[in-house]
């Protein structure tokens, strides 16, 4: 009897283990950072700078903000829509923590101001897009030109300096809570975990891929579609505000220009990770991987000295690149898990 319990408990574990590892071998980010940790160890070798303490430092910090906006990109991705407006709505909700700080307004009454324009904003694209019918591209883009000319005409054209305060220099990641690690470090891991967790854990997370998957599914199944799709928005919203309060602790300056291209960069972290254009598919992680596959390609360039005029070529082959090893990756996954069965 010991022997066959034995026998069993080794055979649902081999099971686990096995199953736990065509998991891995699916999951299209891990094909991206299988590509990043050879091209790493290629650059340590190439570039003796690039493996320093500081170096590293600086990427982590740099992606934190990417990350950010692009795991509110996955949310809005997974629900079918798209979110060109998250670059301007973070350099809004920077401008409005720099100037409350300005102003004698409390850091933490601040920060919440910041959260409920990201928020506002969020909610209003979601109503345009559901209750006007207007197409997420026009709308979001369209937001996109208020919130950068609204925040262009607030500071007239002029950079917003003097906001910093010891404590902001600790949520700006320009100071180390322990060691080398930051509280925008801690910060992006607890939301990350928190939006995963909502997303694959939840049955309210879960309707958001139904709703991406099919909207007219999802409808006949009684979720309320319009609902779910103003909640992505408005989560989108949140994560670019979260991104404006650390891009200006950061910086320690709110240039009126400083959102312009962000938006890019979202999507690109989200797709490179594996989020579908069409809906219904992403993952929080995926979205990290990304964020860190886009950081690491600037920072190569600028250590190996490309021209400026040739960084956006570059950044945009290293998109490509990505992406056709997250299919290959996914298509020698699919070969795997078939000649498992």
């Amino acid at each position: 009897m010991t022997t066959l319990t034995t026998e069993r408990v080794s055979a649902t574990t081999t099971d686990r283990i096995s199953a736990l590892r065509i998991r891995i071998l699916r999951d299209p980010s891990f094909g991206i950072l299988v590509l990043l940790v050879v091209v790493s160890v290629v650059m340590a070798f190439a570039e003796p700078t690039f493996a320093t303490a500081g170096n590293l430092t600086n990427i982590i910090n740099a992606m934190i903000t990417v990350s950010f906006l692009a795991i509110g990109m996955t949310v809005v991705l997974i629900a079918g829509g798209l979110d060109l407006s998250v670059g301007s709505v973070m350099a809004l909700t920077a401008g409005v923590v720099a100037s409350c700080l300005n102003n004698g307004i409390p850091l933490v009454v601040a920060f919440l101001a910041a959260l409920g324009v990201g928020a506002g904003i969020g909610m209003v694209n979601g109503l345009l897009i559901t209750k006007f019918g207007i197409p997420d591209f026009i709308a979001t883009l369209a937001m996109l030109g208020l919130a950068g000319g609204l925040l262009l005409y607030w500071t007239a054209g002029v950079p917003v300096l003097g906001y910093m305060t010891d404590a902001y220099y600790y949520i700006g990641g320009l100071r180390q809570l322990i060691g080398p690690i930051t509280v925008p470090m801690l910060l992006v891991v607890a939301v990350g975990i928190a939006v995963s967790v909502f997303l694959r854990r939840t049955t309210y997370g879960v309707k958001f891929y139904a709703v991406g998957s099919s909207a007219t599914g999802a409808m006949n199944a009684g979720i309320r579609v319009d609902r779910i799709k103003i909640a992505a928005y408005v989560i989108s919203g949140l994560m670019a505000a979260i991104a404006g309060i650390h891009i200006a602790g950061r910086t320690t300056t709110v240039p009126p220009l400083i959102g312009n291209g962000y938006e890019i960069s979202a999507i690109a972290a989200a797709v490179i990770g594996g989020a579908s254009l069409f809906g219904g598919k992403g993952r929080v992680i995926g979205a990290l991987v990304g964020a860190l596959t886009l950081t690491l390609t600037r920072n190569i360039i600028n250590l190996t000295g490309v021209e400026s005029s040739w960084q956006a070529v570059v950044t945009g082959l290293v998109l490509i690149i990505a992406i056709l090893a997250n299919q290959a990756w996914s298509g020698i996954a699919r070969s795997i898990g078939a000649a498992r069965r």
